[in-house]
């Protein structure tokens, strides 16, 4: 299995497809996510063969172990990033990152401009979430005596009424079995990780060359505020709004999330990779 070797016993999981020398498109799954919600997606970008996808999973999450350190930060993860770039020479690329995923792609960005052509935030932003809408006690400690499965369950009671991807046995099921795949140890600081984002990434990107573009459920209330104020703060942001979808859209519709995904696409000038 290709894997990354950090210090501390961390091991980064990684998948490559398409062309060695097409243009790299780098996929950021959410926290309790892994490589498995991007099948769509992965599908729709290799269809024009101009891309090469690198997906890889977060520590603590599927078939990343998370390490001895228990206290990342967010610049660690964007430093995963960038370590798993550097091993496979990648040296321009486009990230396409979902919640927390946006996040890493904004710090990263931060740090390595020169490296990033574009940045796609789904469900997602470059902005600190409020400490009212992180509030995760209950789950840390579901996760912590119980296990994944009952923070699965307790996210679907939660947020059933705004969360299409929650509601029908067929799309829970896959949702279900995507997140337990994620461990205790890793969700638990992957939570803790979210208070560690850095306050002054917009100022940055907005004196940047980076494109930017949103794509967000209408349902997903605390993102899709979040990219509002992004707007505000970036006026060459675009951002697409998906109605009637929550947080988990990507795996409940992503025949408008590719439309959109494709559209943005189309506006990313790709370097010559030759």
């Amino acid at each position: 299995m290709p894997y990354i070797y950090l210090r501390g016993h961390l091991k980064i999981y990684y998948e490559i497809y398409g062309a060695e020398k097409s243009y790299p498109i780098i996929l950021i799954h959410p926290l309790g996510g892994n490589i498995e919600i991007w099948q769509e997606e992965i599908s729709l970008i290799l269809k024009s063969q101009k891309y090469r996808i690198i997906a890889y999973e977060l520590r603590g999450h599927n078939r990343s172990t998370i390490g001895d350190n228990l206290d990342f930060t967010m610049e660690d993860l964007a430093n995963d990033l960038y370590i798993l770039l550097n091993q496979l020479q990648i040296s321009r690329c486009t990230l396409i990152g979902h919640s927390i995923g946006g996040k890493i792609a904004a710090v990263f960005a931060k740090h390595n401009i020169s490296m990033v052509d574009a940045i796609m935030f789904i469900s997602g932003s470059s902005i600190p979430i409020k400490e009212d809408d992180l509030e995760d006690s209950t789950a840390i400690r579901l996760a912590s005596t119980k296990g994944m499965a009952a923070v699965a369950y307790y996210e679907r009671q939660k947020k059933y009424s705004k969360e299409k991807a929650l509601q029908d046995d067929r799309h829970w099921n896959h949702f279900k079995e995507i997140f337990t795949k994620t461990s205790v140890d890793g969700f638990i600081a992957s939570r803790k990780a979210l208070r560690t984002m850095p306050q002054n990434i917009n100022k940055f990107l907005r004196n940047s060359d980076c494109k930017l573009f949103g794509i967000v459920g209408s349902e997903d209330d605390v993102f899709l505020n979040l990219k509002k104020t992004m707007k505000k703060e970036i006026p060459n942001f675009e951002f697409r709004v998906i109605y009637g979808e929550g947080h988990w859209l990507v795996l409940h519709n992503p025949v408008e999330l590719n439309k959109a995904i494709e559209e943005f696409l189309s506006e990313i000038n790709v370097p010559n990779q030759n």
